[in-house]
């Protein structure tokens, strides 16, 4: 399942402690810098978690559905399908089944929004951050404060 990126090649994400959305920079397998052992840092909060566990409400609700559809959807109508047909004069047991999977969801859409930072410690992940905010934002890697501009 791909996530949508903006024009800059940013993928939102959601701080787990604090929930608010930033974006890091998508780079290539391989290309970015590795996180800590406790994975990355929120660019507000400074708070270190799992590498992922920053996924927005909006991924989960598509990935669950995805899961949902292509996965548990074509499973649970091999089931169904495997299930007796007719019920027999002298059974004792009758089986009925039904399942519904959720329609399909619309792809996520990302908008161009929030504005860039830079890190001096790692160059190659800037984050975007809310516009609005004018606290320190933090490195995603090792959760040094940007410099202020």
């Amino acid at each position: 399942m791909s996530m949508p990126l903006d024009s800059d090649g940013f993928l939102r994400r959601e701080c787990p402690t604090c929930e608010r959305e930033f974006k890091w920079f998508s780079s290539p397998d391989g290309e970015g810098a590795t996180p800590e052992a406790g994975g990355y840092f929120c660019p507000y909060c400074g708070i270190q978690a799992p590498t992922n566990s920053f996924f927005t409400a909006a991924q989960i609700e598509l990935a669950k559905n995805v899961v949902l559809r292509d996965l548990v959807g074509p499973e649970l109508e091999k089931v169904g399908n495997s299930l007796p047909r007719n019920k027999r004069p002298g059974d004792l047991v009758s089986i009925e089944f039904s399942a519904t999977v959720p329609p399909k969801m619309d792809p996520l859409v990302e908008t161009d929004d929030m504005r860039r930072v830079d890190f001096e410690c790692h160059p190659s992940e800037p984050v975007k951050v809310l516009e609005a905010w004018d606290r320190d934002v933090h490195c995603l890697v090792c959760g040094a404060p940007a410099a202020r501009r």
